[in-house]
Parts: C-alpha cells; sequence; structure tokens
C-alpha cells in the first residue's frame, strides 16, 4: 500500500491533491536529490518548492473546462533518500515507482537532478516494456557533447 512518506513530510501537498491515496489515478512523489551535481546544487529542494508555489495555480482550466480535482491525483511526499548516496537513492527510487505501478496507479515525479529518471524510466520499462512514452520537462535538456 502506497502511503505518505510522513518523515519527509514538510506540511506541503500539492494543490488539489487528495487526502488520500485510494481513489486516486497520479501518484505524485519527490525525489529531493543532487548528490552528481557537477555545477551548483539545489535541485534536492525542488518538489518541495513546486508544491509552495502550487497554491498559486488555478484549479479550474476554461482551455480545457476542467478542475484539477478531476485528475485524483496523491501526493505521496518525498522519498526520503540517504543524503551522499547516489545507489541507494536510485534503487529506493525505482522501489517505489514499482509499488505505485503494480498499485495501478500512474507515477509522476519531481526532482532533483537528472538521475533521478533513470531507475523511473527502469522501472517503467520492467512493467511497460518499449510501449510507454517518455515527456521531459526542464528548463534545459543539457544535451551538449562538451560544457
Amino acid at each position: 500500500m502506497i502511503k505518505r512518506f510522513d518523515e519527509a513530510y514538510s506540511g506541503k501537498v500539492f494543490i488539489a491533491s487528495l487526502p488520500e491515496v485510494t481513489d486516486a489515478k497520479t501518484v505524485l512523489y519527490g525525489m529531493p536529490m543532487d548528490w552528481t551535481v557537477s555545477f551548483r546544487p539545489g535541485s534536492r529542494f525542488g518538489p518541495n518548492r513546486i508544491r509552495e508555489v502550487s497554491i498559486g495555480l488555478e484549479e479550474y482550466s476554461p482551455y480545457l473546462d476542467g478542475d484539477l480535482t478531476e485528475a485524483a491525483v496523491y501526493d505521496a511526499g518525498d522519498i526520503p533518500l540517504p543524503f551522499g548516496n547516489a545507489q541507494k537513492s536510485l534503487d529506493m527510487i525505482e522501489s517505489f515507482v514499482k509499488d505505485v505501478i503494480k498499485e495501478g496507479k500512474f507515477p509522476l515525479g519531481m526532482g532533483g537532478e537528472h538521475l533521478v529518471t533513470w531507475p523511473v524510466i527502469k522501472a517503467m520499462h520492467d512493467a511497460y516494456g518499449d510501449d510507454f512514452v517518455i515527456l521531459h520537462l526542464d528548463a534545459h535538456t543539457d544535451l551538449r557533447d562538451d560544457y
């Protein structure tokens, strides 16, 4: 059973998220990791900051004629990743995503450095084979050959 990570719970949840996972279609979770960044740390604060600013979003979209509550999202909080231990952090992320999938829910993660994407892709590939799509939302994709 998926539950909120109380030990890493800041008291903030994403706007319009459900209080219980039972009726959720999607499980939102944070992956607060920046152990292997090459420039400036701080991306570990991203998930909590996204929750903080979500309060400024409108719940209703006139363009979609829909309300955010209809998305049925449960905010599980941040996975309590062990600071500085990249491999254990990646293993914990992959295990959590596999649990979400087993429960029949859609995992929606917030990072964190780019490396946190790897265990999510592994878990999704294990569950769906090559029949899944990656939607990459990022300020920049880091696709340079050199820096």
